[in-house]
């Protein structure tokens, strides 16, 4: 949100050409999610997670070179969207499903408590990012870090044995 309100400083853009985009990418992403939700029963979660974030870091790079409003509706409304889905809740949420069955809500909990922490931490890191380095350079520290954060953090916690083998110890498959 603080990126859409320097992208209509810079650009002067409309207010409803960014709630446009904004609204593009909730819908695209919600949209996505059921796919997400299939691609993580094919799949491993934290694989697709992992692949979500590598994702983000390009869409939030590409996001970095935004110049029209068509722009700004296919990178940030439509690639970014897609990236955070597969990045994001519904990969974690499976996940914890999937390990901690015998502390599901706890589990549910804490992945959910994330995404407010993640708000918190994120949206004043951007503003300081664009203060400081402009809106541009802000979308690619925030894509530098999806890729440094989600991408290893995912392939970490697939390689814990003790993760994976709760869920083979209760006589379910992985």
């Amino acid at each position: 949100s603080v990126i859409l309100v320097a992208l209509l400083a810079e650009f002067g853009w409309s207010r409803s050409v960014l709630a446009g985009a904004f609204s593009v990418f909730t819908l695209v992403h919600g949209g996505v999610n059921p796919l997400v939700g299939a691609l993580c029963a094919r799949f491993r979660p934290l694989r697709v997670m992992a692949f979500g974030g590598a994702a983000m870091g390009l869409a939030l790079l590409a996001d970095s070179f935004i110049a029209t409003p068509v722009h700004l509706y296919l990178g940030f409304g439509v690639l970014t969207a897609l990236a955070v889905s597969a990045g994001g809740w519904i990969p974690a949420l499976v996940h914890v499903q999937r390990e901690y069955q015998d502390r599901l809500g706890l589990s549910i909990g804490i992945v959910s408590a994330g995404v407010g922490v993640g708000m918190v931490l994120v949206v004043p890191l951007a503003q300081v990012l664009i203060d400081a380095y402009g809106w541009r350079t802000a979308f690619r520290g925030l894509g530098v870090l999806a890729v440094l954060w989600i991408v290893p953090s995912s392939l970490w916690l697939m390689r814990q044995p003790q993760l994976r083998g709760q869920s083979q110890i209760r006589g379910q498959s992985p």
